[in-house]
């Protein structure tokens, strides 16, 4: 019987949570032509349909994936603090994770982007390139770590970690990663996404990974959209392999603020991640998991976690939009471009 009651838990989760991703898509569009008409206009500027996209994920789909699974019976997590020894500590833990799986992802997105032809995939810089800077700060730095921690960790977890804190903790990562849709996100945010469940597992207390959340996006989403410029980085490293010497020292005079920032923070970042790296090892006995009655034995929990409708579905999709990223193709784009959306 708890067996079942499981699989209906995770399949509801799964259908609701992909569900409600179509039903994103469709909105999207209808709203997209809806205000293009409104305008009079055959095309809409990029800050609108930012407006378009992030207003309906915040205002309407997010908040529906909660009463879509709020009725869902919970366990309450016994809470307790980290203390801001353990905060730091748990954030260098954060940042040295980041560092080795996005170098896995890059890694990663580099041979197969050599096998497609098209190189390496990361729609993320068009996207955050494409914000001004108050619209990153709001969403990537702000709403986004709330709404996905809420989400990917507490909503989720509190429903499921009664069949298994080390199940709850894979499957808050793994949806987590596979809901970004692209691949040069979806190891860094599995990865992160499990040690964030484990936090929150352990404290019971979703400000924490919050807390950690904004402050890597906060960071990366300015390194990638004004320090890790592509056409000044490019302009320089060109210079200087060219042995245009001239152009060189303009470009380096005209942008030398942004560079010290960059080397300032990137050997921040390192230090942090080699300090995470060390407390990895030295705390690792730290890293244990408590049994709760009802807990799926461990020759089932594949099963129980995967083996229904919802997760299934879940699965297949976003592992297909993945793969159709890599080739340069966004579902979404697909649609409205098959039925003259856009």
């Amino acid at each position: 019987m708890e067996r079942e009651n499981a699989k209906r838990t995770y399949s509801r989760f799964g259908l609701s949570y992909v569900g409600m991703h179509w039903v994103y898509v469709l909105l999207y569009i209808v709203v997209l032509q809806v205000v293009k008409l409104i305008c009079r206009a055959p095309y809409l500027p990029q800050s609108i349909t930012l407006i378009i996209n992030f207003g309906l994920r915040f205002a309407i789909i997010y908040p529906i994936m909660y009463l879509a699974v709020r009725s869902l019976p919970k366990h309450q997590i016994e809470k307790k603090r980290l203390g801001i020894g353990g905060f730091i500590a748990c954030y260098c833990i954060s940042v040295a994770i980041m560092y080795i799986s996005n170098l896995t992802g890059l890694v990663l997105n580099g041979l197969i982007g050599r096998l497609t032809g098209l190189g390496a995939v990361n729609p993320i810089f068009d996207v955050v390139g494409t914000m001004s800077p108050v619209m990153q700060i709001v969403v990537v730095a702000i709403l986004a770590p709330i709404f996905e921690e809420l989400l990917f960790r507490k909503f989720l977890i509190d429903r499921t970690v009664k069949y298994g804190e080390v199940s709850a903790m894979l499957l808050s990562g793994i949806m987590f990663g596979l809901y970004h849709g692209n691949l040069a996100q979806f190891v860094y945010a599995t990865a992160l996404g499990m040690f964030f469940a484990f936090i929150y597992i352990r404290t019971g207390r979703i400000g924490y990974s919050i807390a950690i959340h904004m402050m890597i996006n906060g960071v990366s989403s300015y390194l990638s959209a004004y320090v890790l410029n592509g056409s000044v980085i490019g302009q320089i490293t060109t210079a200087l392999l060219s042995g245009d010497i001239d152009t060189y020292t303009d470009l380096v005079r005209d942008n030398i603020y942004s560079l010290i920032l960059l080397m300032t923070i990137g050997l921040w970042l390192l230090a942090v991640a080699v300090a995470g790296i060390i407390l990895m090892i030295v705390f690792r006995k730290k890293f244990v998991f408590e049994h709760h009655e009802g807990e799926i034995p461990k020759g089932e929990r594949f099963d129980t976690v995967m083996g229904n409708p919802g997760m299934i579905i879940y699965v297949f999709y976003w592992i297909l939009s993945i793969i159709l990223m890599q080739f340069g193709i966004s579902i979404l784009e697909v649609i409205c471009k098959v039925f003259k959306f856009i």
